[in-house]
């Protein structure tokens, strides 16, 4: 009997838990040591990224990489109240964080300087698990799953490049495909870099 998204969920949520701050700098150096064979990544004009939590590896040392300084980085913020969809806001060395409603930071940054997903070239996503078809499995809250629903219509298309990021413990042998998922273009552990046929 396959294993549900809730016991996923509450199994890798307890493993991320458990990780200690060492632990989290190590995934966070080899993650880097993997996002450096991205062409994705080392090509794209504007990227977006992720305020890691609740031991979510980091991979905000991107903008550390060499090539960085031709790069605009982008945090999702919500849209207001009850935004059920992410935007994304530029954000940069020095840039004002403030906590959204779910004690996120995120850019205070004026809505006009937003944009959406799928403006971005690269949006590198968070995870709870992922498989080796390039499926998926995100916090539950559905924000990311909303804010790319557009392309599900699309037979193709060129941008973003969806780069999941996870811990290596963090794949799963098979996820179930639900209607409304995007699947991963690529995925990055400490220990690996995969891309997926789309």
């Amino acid at each position: 009997m396959p294993i549900s998204k809730i016991d996923i969920r509450s199994s890798m949520r307890q493993r991320r838990a458990a990780l200690s701050p060492a632990d989290l700098r190590n995934a966070e150096r080899g993650l880097l040591r993997q996002l450096r064979k991205s062409r994705s990544l080392r090509s794209a004009r504007t990227v977006g990224l992720y305020w890691p939590m609740r031991g979510e590896i980091s991979a905000l040392s991107i903008l550390h990489l060499p090539w960085a300084h031709r790069q605009q980085f982008f945090l999702p913020v919500l849209a207001g109240l009850h935004a059920d969809e992410l935007r994304f806001a530029p954000v940069s060395a020095g840039a004002i964080l403030v906590k959204n409603r779910l004690g996120i930071p995120e850019p205070e940054i004026a809505p006009r300087h937003w944009k959406a997903a799928t403006d971005l070239d690269l949006l590198v996503l968070p995870l709870v698990a992922f498989d080796g078809a390039g499926q998926r499995l995100g916090m539950g809250g559905g924000f990311y799953d909303r804010s790319l629903a557009a392309l599900r219509h699309r037979r193709r298309w060129r941008r973003p490049r969806l780069l999941g990021v996870a811990h290596a413990f963090q794949e799963v042998r098979e996820l179930p495909a639900e209607p409304w998922d995007v699947p991963l273009d690529a995925i990055a552990t400490e220990r690996e870099y995969r891309s997926f046929a789309r």
